[in-house]
């Protein structure tokens, strides 16, 4: 660096310094020069990765990975080649005591009248251009860790009302038509049994509406009340109860192993119901059904035709559906897992069919 740049740098450097933001003065080199107080606090890097040459170094100690290295330099390279004078670009960064955060760098170009911009210069040119050779760029980070995070939720809630607006829209057309057109055979013929069908159809409707608000909701957010919960009535309820679909005539339920779990019963029957009529619909006309818990977790296995496994890391995407059924059911079960704190683990059964397992769930005593 010259004795005329040594200057241009020292007088961005007293600008730098009195910023509340952490910030830095870097050369034409992409050697950081100078670096604030704040910048300091905020990172706990050590001076000789905060004065190394940028990105290089962060990349090296493990502070960015090579893309994030990759898209700084290309930002600062478009500065110190005078081809922007304002480049924003968002970093994630893991800090001097191994946390991480979110950050918004500015970079301005530093030229020759040393204020640290090339704009408003007063020999520019008649388009506004200045014609002051840059020797280096002013860096000004801002802690965005928060509005991403929030961006992110809106991101999440709003992908949520769309499913949900999808949802309603679609899978409750059904079940909603079957009951107006027994309402309006009971009503032309007198016929009260027609009302049977129709009110199937709305306890239907009633358990779509259950699942879409289970959907939509974060799992961090759906209360969680942990009783002891006996599997094995559970599992028979969800079997003969209908709520899930009628069982194949030459189904078999075969419960093992299963003692009382510590879990939302209201939760967990959805969750068990949703893998039974996933059975039902996908497991052949005389399925057997295993049901049990152990050092694993709850375990529903079926000896049906099964998933791919090159299929298996959709199948809990909302509106995935393989032969039919609503698309939602694996989806709720997953929800359901993640609000007990369990994962959802798609596998192969024993014999050869889907087999789906709530990782974590306890047996209590």
């Amino acid at each position: 660096m010259t004795c005329d740049e040594g200057d241009r740098s020292g007088h961005a450097a007293s600008v730098v310094a009195a910023l509340a933001d952490g910030a830095y003065v870097l050369d034409a080199d992409r050697n950081r020069v100078f670096v604030n107080d704040r910048l300091r606090e905020v990172t706990g890097f050590s001076e000789e990765v905060l004065h190394g040459k940028h990105p290089e170094r962060i990349v090296e100690e493990g502070y960015w990975d090579e893309a994030t290295g990759e898209r700084f330099r290309a930002a600062v390279e478009r500065v110190l080649a005078g081809e922007s004078d304002d480049e924003r670009v968002q970093l994630t960064t893991t800090l001097g005591d191994g946390s991480t955060v979110t950050t918004e760098t500015r970079l301005t170009p530093l030229t020759d009248d040393g204020d640290g911009s090339a704009e408003g210069d007063d020999g520019g040119d008649e388009d506004g251009e200045s014609d002051d050779e840059v020797v280096g760029a002013v860096g000004v980070i801002r802690d965005v860790t928060e509005r991403v995070e929030r961006e992110r939720e809106l991101t999440r809630l709003n992908d949520r009302l769309e499913r949900l607006a999808g949802f309603l829209s679609h899978d409750l057309k059904n079940p909603l038509s079957v009951a107006r057109g027994y309402l309006t055979l009971a009503r032309d013929t007198g016929d009260l049994d027609r009302l049977d069908p129709a009110e199937d159809a709305l306890d239907r409707i009633e358990t779509l509406i259950g699942e879409a608000l289970v959907m939509v909701r974060d799992p961090d957010a759906i209360d969680i009340d942990f009783d002891p919960v006996d599997l094995d009535a559970l599992a028979t309820d969800c079997w003969e109860s209908g709520d899930f679909g009628e069982p194949p005539a030459d189904a078999t339920l075969v419960v093992e192993e299963a003692g009382p779990v510590a879990a939302d019963r209201d939760l967990l029957r959805r969750a068990l119901g949703n893998l039974i009529g996933n059975a039902f619909d996908h497991a052949g006309d005389a399925p057997t059904v295993r049901i049990g818990i152990d050092d694993r977790g709850i375990y529903v296995a079926d000896d049906g035709p099964g998933i791919p496994a090159d299929e298996r890391g959709d199948v809990t995407e909302f509106g995935a559906s393989h032969g039919g059924g609503t698309g939602i059911g694996l989806a709720i079960v997953e929800r359901v897992a993640a609000a007990h704190g369990w994962t959802l683990e798609i596998d192969e059964s024993a014999d050869g069919g889907f087999e789906a397992r709530l990782g974590g769930a306890e047996p209590t005593t």
